[in-house]
């Protein structure tokens, strides 16, 4: 490429301008290769960021488990918390179920993950953990989100974001962090997406499958959403957000 430069800048070459646009295509080519070889690195380095090695008194498993912060406002320092649990089975040939627990203000990790769905349940003399036979990652990839900032291990830098939250800016920065994680977990981006919760994630849940909508009409990459579902669901009062 250095070379091709020198070329095009020489007063004595003899390229003409046919050369010169081939050389320019070239240039360009290898600058496209640089880029997109740099963001799969730097996505694979984050991903492995923020895979986790072993929980403390977790008994040995076979699938991969990945935890860390999507920033979703860089002004309001705003990030939200998330633990992937891969499936066992064939996790390639599996969708990506994404869990909201509801309240508001109740954890996903602490809860849905801990107490209902998850890989994992805590002994009863809190030393250590057992898997939960019937947990939800046999047949999908879980993503357990803690949402609101200020939910579980999510935060905001800005005080002001814990009095003033709301269904619109929970259901905007969900879906920040989804467009956001997928870059961090390209091999996700076409997989089959279902948002599943309950509770109060019967507003959280439908509103931001509606954002992701609302995303995928003006997007190039598109999420591929494909259902939702709700358990013991609080829904009334929607019809404001839409």
């Amino acid at each position: 490429m250095f070379l091709a430069l020198q070329l095009l800048h020489s007063p004595s070459s003899s390229l003409n301008m046919a050369n010169n646009t081939q050389i320019l295509n070239l240039i360009s080519m290898a600058l496209l290769l640089l880029f997109v070889s740099n963001s799969e690195g730097y996505s694979a380095a984050e991903e492995e960021a923020d895979r986790i090695s072993a929980l403390p008194g977790q008994p040995k498993v076979s699938f991969p488990q990945f935890s860390g912060y999507v920033t979703v406002n860089k002004v309001a320092g705003r990030a939200l918390f998330y633990w992937l649990t891969e499936s066992p089975n064939s996790p390639s040939s599996k969708p990506l179920v994404i869990w909201l627990n509801g309240g508001p203000g109740c954890s996903s990790v602490a809860y849905g993950a801990s107490e209902e769905i998850g890989p994992f349940r805590i002994n009863k003399s809190a030393s250590g953990l057992y898997l939960n036979k019937f947990s939800w990652n046999n047949v999908a990839n879980l993503l357990f989100l803690e949402t609101p900032a200020g939910v579980g291990f999510s935060y905001t830098n800005r005080s002001s974001d814990l009095l003033d939250t709301g269904d619109r800016r929970t259901a905007m920065d969900s879906l920040e962090f989804l467009i956001r994680w997928l870059d961090r977990f390209p091999r996700y981006k076409n997989r089959e997406v279902y948002i599943t919760g309950e509770s109060y994630a019967g507003h959280y849940v439908p509103q931001l499958a509606r954002q992701i909508m609302v995303h995928n009409k003006k997007s190039k990459h598109p999420i591929n959403l494909k259902g939702i579902m709700v358990m013991c669901n609080i829904s009334h009062n929607l019809q404001p957000f839409f």
